[in-house]
């Protein structure tokens, strides 16, 4: 009785401290995101595009907060961003993926359907839900669906270090097979590859068939289809 007497007088003088500690990390993890965020102070000297065609190259002059002046070469993919969607099949538990021949590293790789957000009002109008839907039937050739985005409501992902571009991820499940599809694009070389399993997109990543950007994407898909209690 007298040990438990003590132990209660003790956890009491511990409770205001376990209390702080509590609401310290619930503080903590409610602003991590944008403490992660926070932008130091950063002052542009200079900005100039010294080559433009698809893509553009900014010449970016930046003064660092220890006062270092460095030059940067900046990728600006132009449009109002980039749209990812990985399409799946709630009733064999598959996706379906691309298989796209990409200039850069000069070889087929798989990945999702993807595509620039177009600012003409005629075409996206800015929107990446519009973007993502047209994309989706040009490389797909897939339409509807129950569509969710991959990020918080708003929230956009930067490409790369060196490139402007934003990207914003979609997950669409069940879309349907559409018969006459939108045209792809003339510089688009892709193959439709169905029915391929999380297990084979996990090998895929670990094995260097996607890029970056696509394997990203993937994941966050295959994360949201846990919490859809769509896999394991």
């Amino acid at each position: 009785v007298v040990f438990n007497i003590s132990f209660i007088a003790v956890l009491q003088d511990f409770i205001p401290i376990l209390l702080l500690l509590s609401h310290s990390a619930s503080s903590s993890d409610a602003s991590s995101s944008s403490s992660w965020m926070a932008t130091p102070f950063h002052h542009v000297v200079k900005e100039e595009v010294v080559y433009s065609r698809w893509r553009s190259v900014i010449q970016k002059v930046v003064k660092l907060p220890k006062g270092t002046i460095v030059d940067y070469d900046i990728i600006d993919q132009k449009g109002a961003g980039a749209v990812t969607i990985f399409a799946w099949n709630s009733k064999n538990k598959t996706a379906t993926l691309v298989k796209e021949y990409q200039p850069g590293p000069h070889q087929y790789l798989m990945g999702c359907a993807a595509g620039l957000i177009d600012e003409c009002p005629r075409k996206h109008d800015s929107n990446p839900l519009t973007a993502a839907v047209c994309e989706l039937e040009e490389e797909l050739h897939l339409r509807g669906g129950t569509w969710y985005r991959l990020t918080e409501p708003e929230k956009t992902v930067p490409m790369d270090k060196y490139c402007i571009t934003q990207i914003t991820p979609f997950l669409v499940v069940d879309p349907s097979i559409v018969e006459n599809p939108r045209p792809m694009d003339d510089e688009e070389d892709i193959e439709i590859i169905q029915g391929v399993t999380v297990p084979e997109i996990l090998n895929m990543i670990r094995t260097g068939c996607m890029n970056v950007v696509g394997s990203w994407a993937c994941l966050l898909a295959i994360e949201k289809l846990r919490e859809l209690g769509e896999i394991i």
